[in-house]
This record gives C-alpha cells, sequence and structure tokens, in this order.
C-alpha cells in the first residue's frame, strides 16, 4: 500500500513540476538521457575530487550515460558553486560541496549564492577527517612541541589554508582558539597546491585531508600530530584525535555531498537520490572511498541532509565572531 501511495506521489511531483517548470521530464523526455557534469568548486587531486570520480565511476553505469567532473577551483569554492547555481534546473549540473557550501554566505558582504535558496539537496556522499600534519624538517614530534614552538616563535606559526570557510580552515581556528598560539594562514587554491609548499616547508602546518596526508606520512616527509576525528584513523591508528589530546573543541569534520540548482524537478531529485544510494551500498564504491580515507554516508535520507546543512549553517556565526573573521 505505502509503494503503491508513493507511485502516486511522484507521479503528481512530476505532473506538478511540468506546469510550473519547463524542464520538466515531460518537457525534456526521460532522464537521463544525456551526459550530467558534476562540478567539483576545487582544484582536480583533492578529496573533493576524488569523491566525485568515485561517485560518476559508480553512477555511469547504473544511469546509463556519461559523466563528466568538470573542476572550477577559486574564491574559496565560489565560482563552482556559482556556476551550478546559475545553471538550468534540468537535472544535469550537479555540484559537489563541502563545508564552504554553508559557510560563504557568512563570510561575504555580497553572497554569490543563497545555499537555501539557490540549491536543493540530493545526497550526502562521505566524509573524512583531517590530520594535523606539520613538515618533519620543523623538528616537532608531539601537539605539547607544537603548541611550545607556536609560542616562542616570532609570529607564530604558519599554516596552509586550502579556502577560507573550508573544514581545514575552521578546523584551524578552533585549534588556534584551544591552545592560544599565534597562527598566520596562507592562502591556496585548494589542498594540491597547498601539499606542494607544505612538504618544502615553506609553511609550518595544515590541517589536511586524511586522503592526501597518509602518504607523505608514511614516506617521512611529514609528521602527523593528531586527527580531527570520532576515533582514530584505519591508516593512522597511532595518531591521537584532537579529543585525546585534550582539544575537543577542534571538530570541524568535512561532508561531500551532491546539490543541485533551485528548480530541479522533485522526480529527478528522488530518481538521482534513490540510483545514488543504490551504487553507495556496493563494495566497489566504499572500497573506492576507503582508498582516499572518506566514509560512506549516503545512507541519510534528503530531509536528513537538508538538516545538516541547516544545523551547520547555523553553527558558523558563533565560531567566526570568535575568531574575529569578518566579512569582506
Amino acid at each position: 500500500m505505502k509503494q503503491t501511495t508513493r507511485r502516486f506521489a511522484l507521479k503528481a511531483i512530476a505532473a506538478s513540476a511540468s506546469v510550473v517548470c519547463p524542464w520538466s521530464l515531460q518537457a525534456q523526455g526521460a532522464w537521463p538521457n544525456k551526459p550530467i557534469k558534476i562540478i567539483v568548486p576545487v582544484a582536480a587531486g583533492g578529496i573533493i575530487d576524488l569523491v566525485a570520480r568515485n561517485l560518476a565511476e559508480a553512477l555511469q553505469p547504473k544511469m546509463g550515460v556519461p559523466f563528466v567532473i568538470d573542476s572550477r577551483p577559486g574564491a574559496d569554492h565560489a565560482i563552482g558553486t556559482q556556476l551550478v547555481a546559475r545553471s538550468d534546473p534540468d537535472g544535469y549540473s550537479w555540484l559537489c560541496g563541502s563545508v564552504p557550501f554553508t559557510t560563504t554566505s557568512h563570510l561575504r558582504a555580497v553572497p554569490p549564492f543563497d545555499p537555501f535558496k539557490d540549491f536543493k539537496p540530493v545526497s550526502l556522499l562521505a566524509t573524512s577527517p583531517n590530520v594535523l600534519v606539520v613538515p618533519t624538517t620543523l623538528g616537532v614530534n608531539t601537539m605539547a612541541e607544537f603548541i611550545a614552538l607556536g609560542k616562542r616563535k616570532s609570529g607564530g606559526l604558519s599554516y596552509a589554508n586550502p579556502g577560507t570557510g573550508s573544514s581545514n580552515h575552521l578546523g584551524t581556528e578552533q585549534l588556534r582558539n584551544a591552545t592560544g598560539i599565534e597562527m598566520l594562514g596562507i592562502p591556496y587554491k585548494g589542498q594540491p597546491p597547498a601539499v606542494v609548499d607544505l612538504l618544502t616547508g615553506r609553511v609550518d602546518f595544515m590541517l589536511m585531508s586524511s586522503s592526501l596526508a597518509p602518504a607523505h606520512i608514511e614516506s617521512g616527509k611529514l609528521k602527523a600530530l593528531g586527527s580531527v576525528s570520532k576515533a582514530r584513523l584505519p591508516r593512522l591508528p597511532n595518531v591521537p584525535t584532537m579529543k585525546e589530546l585534550g582539544f575537543d573543541s577542534v571538530n570541524v569534520i568535512p561532508w561531500f555531498g551532491i546539490l543541485v540548482p533551485a528548480g530541479t524537478p522533485d522526480a529527478i531529485i528522488e530518481r538521482a537520490h534513490l540510483d545514488i544510494r543504490t551504487v553507495a551500498s556496493t563494495t566497489s564504491y566504499r572500497d573506492g572511498l576507503a582508498r582516499f580515507g572518506a566514509t560512506p554516508a549516503a545512507d541519510h535520507n534528503i530531509d536528513d541532509f537538508a538538516v545538516t546543512l541547516k544545523n551547520e549553517f547555523n553553527q558558523w556565526p558563533a565560531l567566526f565572531r570568535q575568531a574575529g573573521m569578518s566579512k569582506t
């Protein structure tokens, strides 16, 4: 009975969409019938890019159309995000968003997009913790030594900031508040270019994605001091969590999810969400995420994702005030 009711509800949604939206299923034919573009608002090679590619690889045979990953870095995710916001709401332009999706409106005097008026959520895909790392040349092996160095070094410690409002940046602000040491942020367009300067010692530390950190730690080029995670990471079992180190207020964990332009028919969103949930349960998809340190989270429904976005959006103003961050 429930399934019958749901089928009628979806038919009603599609029918109403055909009246109010020219990009309805009826207007464009069966969906999807051409390539779907996933916009990644950072440089290629970062965790968001990897999550998007893992999803595309799983969805392509399921949906029967090609997927194109389009990296549009710059302006702290705003360039790529705004591009999707202005795209036709026809189900063929997706955003693979992350934490800056909920922070940008708080940081810009003239926000380039509204996360709730310009978009509809489709599916949460994964989460991935960050790891506090330093170049081995810095000569720091523990959090206590890190703090001591920061307090005695003139001007404090420099850190790589891959994007204002990113989880890396916000977690660093929480770390600044928790430790009381002075920190200077050096801006980069995404994590890959930031990692280059970290490895060469041009910056002192970084909260780096767990997708990128282990390889450099295992090579001996970086030293991990702590992870921003609820439990120790399987690939870094000897690295304590921030909570274990006494800094449980350092707790921003990045998420990755799919969003589409507002106006996209609900029937398309429902179809995309269900297909994502289907492939997300496969071993190949989950193994793909595990290879770069991400944890699957696609078992959430659309409403859960919407609530998560709203709650996160509402928590930032207090942190920004505490960190002395103002709109630009």
